[in-house]
């Protein structure tokens, strides 16, 4: 699983001592990454040529965000339940075939990191000056 750690919450927690008011700053930036990510994973590849294979658009549509707490802290995933996904699109599982072609999630994270951060920093220091 990747992950993104996003620094400065310490110091606003320590600001506003409330950690659902915490949770509250941070649940829109946490609420807008995710759809980067589903909106980047739901991207397939372009066809390979000559290929009369059919795709059903069923992956793409199948990524799902989630926003909760878990164990005291704001959590954001992007998942599917679709069996075959890790074979296609996961880094430590991906299928040769698929390798260069279909995007892992771990290449998603990586390029759309920054994009995600700066919403996180943005509402960080929002928070601290007000």
């Amino acid at each position: 699983m990747a992950t993104i750690r996003i620094e400065g919450v310490d110091r606003l927690m320590r600001k506003l001592n409330d950690l659902q008011q915490v949770h509250d700053i941070l649940r829109p930036p946490m609420q807008r990454s995710v759809m980067i990510l589903q909106a980047a994973l739901a991207k397939y590849p372009p066809k390979r040529p000559g290929s009369s294979y059919v795709w059903t658009g069923t992956l793409g549509r199948s990524w799902t965000p989630r926003v909760r707490t878990e164990g005291g802290r704001l959590v954001g995933r992007v998942g599917t339940k679709t069996i075959y996904a890790p074979f296609v699109q996961s880094e430590m599982f991906q299928a040769s075939i698929h390798r260069g072609r279909w995007q892992t999630d771990v290449q998603v994270l990586e390029r759309n990191r920054d994009r995600i951060l700066r919403q996180f920093e943005s509402a960080i220091e929002r928070a601290l000056e007000a």
